[in-house]
């Protein structure tokens, strides 16, 4: 079985569709939040999202944004992205991000499942870089796999279970600018494999980018 984890979109459709072959070819595509923001193509990247048939996806911080509202103090790029956002998105695709949840947690096949986007204890707020002794706690649930996202850089713990991973970022990775990043994994031989693919990102207005 293959399934395609993929997180933090922020509304790059470009970026996105360089991913398409991998996606559409796996079994399952996991979602780890944040399909808006940063970037224009928020419409464009809901549809693909929703015509997925077996996708499992959680909101991220800057959808609950969009849904919710912007805290006070949040940096102009969030707030000029999510206003973009809020304006241009169509009320089906508004009304489906709404449906999301904010944790998802079960089976696919024989495997356990746990997707957030920061962290289980703070799911919109935490950042769980490689350093962040939270890592540890983790390994006190019981799962097979742990997928989370929010800082735009890959991580893969996978000496034992459970197996922590982050994709990194689709439409804004920290990683590696300029490339759609995703992570694959076959769950015959439990092989993470990290994807990176080179997008054109001059069709598309964007916002500058965050710290």
């Amino acid at each position: 079985m293959k399934i395609m984890v993929i997180s933090d979109i922020h509304a790059n459709f470009n970026a996105l569709s360089t991913l398409s072959n991998n996606i559409e070819n796996a079994d399952y595509v996991l979602c780890l939040g944040d399909i808006v923001g940063y970037n224009t193509q928020v419409n464009e990247v809901i549809d693909y999202l929703r015509n997925l048939k077996k996708l499992y996806c959680v909101l991220g911080n800057h959808d609950d944004f969009l849904l919710r509202g912007c805290p006070p103090n949040l940096l102009p790029t969030v707030q000029q992205g999510i206003c973009y956002a809020d304006n241009v998105i169509r009320p089906d695709n508004r009304h489906w991000l709404a449906k999301l949840p904010i944790v998802w947690a079960g089976l696919i096949e024989n495997l356990s499942f746990f997707l957030v986007h920061g962290s289980p204890w703070n799911p919109f707020t935490d950042y769980l870089y490689a350093d962040n002794p939270l890592l540890e706690k983790l390994n006190t649930f019981n799962y097979d796999i742990i997928a989370f996202g929010q800082t735009h850089r890959a991580l893969v713990h996978n000496e034992k279970k459970p197996y922590l991973i982050n994709p990194g970022s689709v439409g804004q990775s920290r990683d590696k600018k300029g490339f759609a990043c995703a992570l694959e994994i076959e769950t015959d031989t439990m092989t993470f494999t990290r994807i990176e693919r080179p997008y054109a990102n001059t069709s598309i207005p964007s916002f500058s980018e965050s710290p």
